[in-house]
């Protein structure tokens, strides 16, 4: 039961940090610069580990997985953040979703990925399609940034969700998996700021805001390492999606967030076209 509580603890905190603190601080910090900074303070966090144990020795195959695994979760936080700046948590939330259900798609079609797609899998890309074309409605004709922010952060969440498995099958640990994802945020997120024009201006008040963040941040790690101690994979892929349900909670309890039908119609079909691919995924790992 404890590690149950330790996976629940984990994923409250990205409930927390992305529907509250991303939307909050996102009003006076350019999202991609909010990313940085939160993992410059996970990345020092896990220096002091990294300092005692050293650099582990890694092969091509497990270079090439956390070169991919870095560079999309990089790009995927990138929009994320920038989307959730933009309209509402749930907007961004339920298009995110989308990410597990484009994943089925990667690895049915390129060989390295090496899984095959069954024909309930084939169901739920059918069932996440039609309730992301219900939820966004009118959005995809009056062009609206944030709907194609979102999409590329459900893109490239898609690859980091492939890469992942990548990393595992080839036995990177967790910990120095983690500390690369920071790494490639740290690097990255500031370039595509760049790109989209953000600004870089940190008001001086808002680092021990920022400062806070990151350190929960590094403690959502340390409890979902320690979780996965007891607690199995198939499972914490359900309790991990409680971030976002949490999330748009907060925004709809915090931010005052009203919900139309469309919202409610299209993100149910979402998640239920979530349930077979995590439970078959983790089935066949």
């Amino acid at each position: 039961m404890t590690g149950y509580l330790k996976i629940l603890a984990a994923v409250s905190i990205w409930a927390v940090i992305n529907g509250l603190v991303i939307k909050d601080a996102g009003s006076y910090i350019a999202p991609t610069v909010l990313g940085a900074l939160m993992s410059l303070v996970g990345v020092i966090l896990f220096l002091p580990s990294l300092l005692f144990t050293g650099l582990p020795k890694l092969n091509k195959k497990q270079k090439i997985a956390l070169a991919g695994l870095g560079l999309s979760a990089a790009l995927n936080n990138s929009f994320f953040y920038t989307a959730l700046t933009m309209t509402a948590v749930y907007n961004a939330a339920l298009v995110h979703y989308f990410a597990s259900i484009l994943a089925v798609v990667w690895i049915g079609v390129i060989p390295a990925f090496k899984e095959k797609i069954d024909k309930i899998s084939f169901v739920s890309v059918i069932l996440g399609i039609a309730g992301l074309v219900i939820m966004t409605g009118s959005s995809w004709l009056e062009h609206k940034p944030w709907l194609y922010f979102a999409l590329l952060s459900a893109f490239f969440y898609s690859l980091e969700i492939v890469f992942s498995r990548q990393v595992s099958l080839n036995e990177v640990s967790p910990q120095f998996s983690s500390f690369t994802k920071l790494s490639f945020q740290l690097l990255i997120m500031p370039v595509v700021g760049v790109i989209l024009g953000h600004s870089f201006g940190v008001p001086v008040g808002q680092l021990p805001y920022v400062g806070f963040a990151g350190l929960l941040l590094f403690l959502s790690f340390i409890l979902i390492f320690s979780g996965l101690k007891t607690v199995p994979v198939k499972h914490f892929s359900v309790l991990g999606y409680l971030d976002r349900v949490g999330a748009i909670a907060i925004g709809r309890f915090y931010w005052g967030e009203v919900f139309g039908p469309a919202v409610w119609i299209g993100g149910f079909l979402i998640l239920i076209a979530e349930l077979p691919i995590i439970f078959l995924r983790k089935k066949d790992a």
